[in-house]
């Protein structure tokens, strides 16, 4: 605990009720010599022992004392001339129970800033949770928005099915689903984990002229591919598609052969 800590159980420690974790911590930390809490406990070790200090002193039954003292004061009154005066208001003394409740008071003060703390520390720790689990809603949300968007393009009698080969044989297959409307859709599974330093882009490989990217992407944790990307090109002007293995971000132009490739009829 550091010491903004700890301060809420000096009064605690001084009366010798605190326990546990709490008591184990303050003994350690004071053992380490901290000045400010070394000055925390002892002020509050004062102000315990003067809280006994402050009790009532015992009174003697208020009958005998006054016979003692009643010779006294008539002996003083005569010396003095004076008529004697009767001194038997007793001194007003701070309550026993005063005290007690005041100790109580105080280590209910702590319990509750304790509490208070520990109050705390469950609702950061809740909203956390909480965070967390809206950003998983949210990516699970995108997941199937994307998904319903793969599936209207490949179940679309306007989308052209063409297949990627791989170039590596140990690779799987990918498949593309080319709509001039709806956008291109591009599926597969079983792929192998990538390095985050690399990312898959696939290419609109042109009749004529530079090959133009189309996406960046990445397998999931399953190694499954679904997504779907805008055709910005006329469809009869495409001659293939490609996927290349790119630095991570993507390239402006392939950096390599295609890994996939499938030409259009």
């Amino acid at each position: 605990m550091e010491c903004e800590q700890l301060a809420a159980f000096y009064e605690e420690y001084a009366l010798g009720v605190l326990e546990g974790e709490e008591r184990a911590e303050m003994e350690a930390h004071l053992a380490r010599g901290c000045e400010r809490c070394t000055a925390g406990a002892t002020e509050a070790r004062r102000v315990v022992s003067n809280l006994a200090l402050a009790a009532p002193e015992a009174q003697l039954p208020s009958g005998l004392r006054g016979k003692i003292m009643e010779p006294v004061r008539l002996s003083a009154a005569a010396r003095a001339g004076a008529p004697p005066v009767n001194t038997a208001a007793k001194r007003e003394v701070f309550p026993a129970w005063a005290w007690i409740a005041a100790a109580a008071l105080a280590l209910i003060t702590g319990y509750a800033i304790r509490q208070m703390g520990n109050q705390n520390s469950q609702l950061a720790a809740l909203q956390k949770q909480m965070k967390l689990a809206i950003a998983q809603n949210v990516a699970l949300q995108n997941q199937l928005d994307e998904s319903r968007m793969v599936a209207s393009v490949m179940l679309s009698p306007d989308s052209t099915a063409l297949k990627l080969m791989p170039k590596d044989k140990n690779m799987p297959m990918v498949h593309a689903y080319l709509h001039p409307h709806m956008g291109v859709a591009i599926t597969a599974d079983q792929m192998p984990a990538m390095p985050s330093a690399r990312t898959l882009q696939l290419w609109f490989m042109p009749k004529q002229g530079a090959p133009m990217s189309v996406a960046i992407f990445h397998p999931d944790a399953n190694g499954v591919i679904a997504l779907v990307a805008p055709v910005k090109m006329p469809v009869a002007e495409i001659a293939a598609l490609a996927v290349t293995e790119e630095p991570a971000g993507g390239s402006p132009q392939p950096t390599s052969a295609p890994a996939w490739m499938a030409a259009m009829n």
